[in-house]
């Protein structure tokens, strides 16, 4: 490369400074003594104008040697100037290239940064999409809690109402019993006094014979007796009968808070299946929901 400010007569100063120790003042030697700076292709175009001026060699001639050294140092000047052009436009095209390459590669590093960007957004996107879920997840057991208590409650409703029917049914038995001894004190009541009806009849018609027959008297003063006892279990039976009957109506009067039970019982149940199904009703809105949030995250994630 030129020295920067290279002049022709410091060409010439190095030049003479060799001639006059008796050496060829040649390119290379020329650029030598300028202390290795300038370009080669200057150098020789300054040494031909030197020449030029001087009229040829001076005083006397160069030799063939010398002329075939000034044309190999002619030569190696120009390829050396055509060394430094292609240099020069390797450089040129390398530092170009070097410049698309560092274009490239922000690029990349830029496309890289963008795409990271994207990452932590998605990054962030999905755990909040997982929070969600979380959440969503957790008001799902919540629900799924509730619900089985509900279904527990339900079924411990079921069981007491199905325990007050059965004591319910007891009660009714026991009651239809005390009907059927009822009954049957009535049926004997109605016998016991057709059968004092009969006896009182006999008695009537023995005493209008007017004491026919005295031989049956003793007759019926057993009769009589006999009259007086059925009376009495006819006046036992009726008692027991009320009493019965009394028995009757306490047992009615103990059933109607059993009936009332059952009938709260009852209620109890429908309004706990209502729950129920209305739980399963969130509880499937909240499935749906839960699926449509995670397939929503599938593909967003993909």
């Amino acid at each position: 490369m030129a020295r920067a400010g290279l002049e022709k007569s410091d060409v010439r100063k190095a030049r003479d400074s060799l001639v006059a120790q008796s050496q060829y003042p040649s390119v290379d030697a020329v650029r030598i003594a300028l202390g290795n700076t300038g370009s080669k292709t200057t150098i020789h175009k300054y040494l031909k104008e030197l020449e030029e001026e001087e009229g040829g060699s001076g005083s006397q001639k160069a030799s063939i040697s010398e002329a075939l050294q000034d044309l190999v140092e002619r030569l190696a000047a120009r390829l050396a100037e055509e060394a430094d052009v292609r240099i020069e436009q390797v450089t040129q095209e390398f530092s170009a290239k070097e410049l698309e390459h560092a274009q490239a590669l922000q690029q990349l590093e830029n496309e890289l940064l963008a795409a990271r960007e994207v990452a932590r957004s998605l990054e962030a996107r999905l755990q909040s999409e997982i929070a969600g879920h979380a959440k969503t997840h957790a008001a799902l057991q919540t629900e799924t809690v509730a619900r089985r208590t509900a279904v527990q409650q339900v079924a411990d409703l079921k069981e007491r109402l199905e325990q007050a029917q059965l004591e319910l049914r007891q009660q009714q038995l026991a009651v239809r019993g005390k009907q059927d001894e009822v009954a049957k004190l009535n049926q004997e009541g109605a016998r016991l006094v057709l059968e004092l009806s009969h006896t009182k009849q006999s008695l009537y018609e023995q005493l209008t014979n007017g004491r026919k027959l005295e031989q049956k008297i003793e007759q019926l003063q057993s009769a009589h007796l006999h009259t007086g006892d059925l009376q009495r279990q006819l006046v036992s039976k009726i008692a027991e009968a009320e009493v019965l009957s009394e028995q009757l109506k306490a047992a009615e009067a103990q059933l109607e808070p059993a009936k009332a039970q059952a009938r709260e019982f009852e209620l109890l149940l429908a309004q706990a299946n209502a729950k129920v199904q209305a739980q399963d009703q969130i509880g499937e809105q909240l499935q749906a929901y839960l699926d449509k949030m995670t397939t929503g995250s599938r593909a967003k994630v993909k």
